[in-house]
């Protein structure tokens, strides 16, 4: 499983912003990069959105895939957002946008091509996200896990059946095994999510290269590091280094409320 896009390296991320959001990827053991990590963000700083992809579909398909999920992302931000639509509405439109460019693509192509994501949309008193497939959302306050998305996976299901440990879904040999991914179906149906913000928030996502070998332990004391961009590119290569020399790629993008009181933020409910 797993692309490459200029934009998504954590170098593209504005100076003024690496305090509050960065993302990285590393190829890992594998002979292809398939993971796609974004971080945008509007001219008065007032809203970012981060993607993380993860190409599914052999290594021309897969790169096709997550390649489309990007770009879609970025031609939709914040274009659409300032056309009067809700956060939730844009994620759920986003990802069918995505779906339909991956089907259109892939069909011109003549390959199967699929893909996981993971976006956070983010303004200045709330956070939205959205998922599909087996790419996680962490959200921290205060330090402390305070949710993860659930895959779209085999896995998963047989861990909410109570048949094996949250431990075991990073080494079960049907981890591969997800129930649904963009450009698979005609339709696809996103898992949404919401909450309130405060100063002590803070996120993470990530593609299953990198949840497989980390911890939120670990995820917790990398959120809290002064330059998030440049802790990104750190821990990829800490997650590959763990991964070995057969690892899968990874994607990794961090959200963190800003330390500078520069904005009006609300109770966290």
């Amino acid at each position: 499983m797993k692309s490459a896009n200029p934009t998504s390296s954590a170098g593209a991320v504005p100076t003024q912003m690496q305090r509050i959001m960065g993302c990285a990827r590393h190829q890992g053991g594998r002979s292809s990069q398939q993971d796609q990590a974004l971080c945008l963000t509007t001219h008065d700083k007032r809203r970012q959105f981060l993607v993380v992809a993860d190409g599914v579909g052999g290594h021309a398909g897969g790169e096709l895939a997550s390649r489309c999920v990007v770009e879609v992302a970025a031609q939709m931000f914040p274009a659409d957002l300032d056309n009067g639509i809700k956060p939730a509405e844009f994620l759920s439109h986003f990802c069918t946008q995505a779906n339909q460019e991956i089907r259109a693509r892939a069909a011109l192509a003549g390959s199967e091509a699929y893909s996981t994501v993971v976006a956070l949309l983010v303004d200045q008193t709330r956070a939205f996200w959205a998922h599909v497939g087996d790419s996680r959302l962490y959200g921290f306050k205060g330090g402390a896990l305070i949710h993860q998305t659930r895959d779209h996976s085999l896995v998963q299901r047989l861990f909410e059946q109570g048949k094996i440990s949250a431990e075991a879904r990073a080494t079960h040999p049907n981890r591969n095994q997800i129930s649904q991914v963009l450009g698979m179906e005609a339709t696809v149906s996103p898992t949404l999510g919401e909450m309130a913000l405060s100063a002590d928030c803070a996120f993470l996502l990530c593609t299953d290269g990198f949840w497989a070998h980390m911890a939120p332990s670990d995820m917790a004391l990398i959120l809290q590091a002064d330059d998030l961009a440049f802790a990104a590119s750190l821990t990829v290569r800490q997650a590959a280094y763990r991964g070995g020399a057969r690892g899968d790629n990874i994607g990794l993008a961090l959200w963190r409320a800003p330390r500078e009181g520069v904005r009006r933020w609300s109770f966290f409910r």
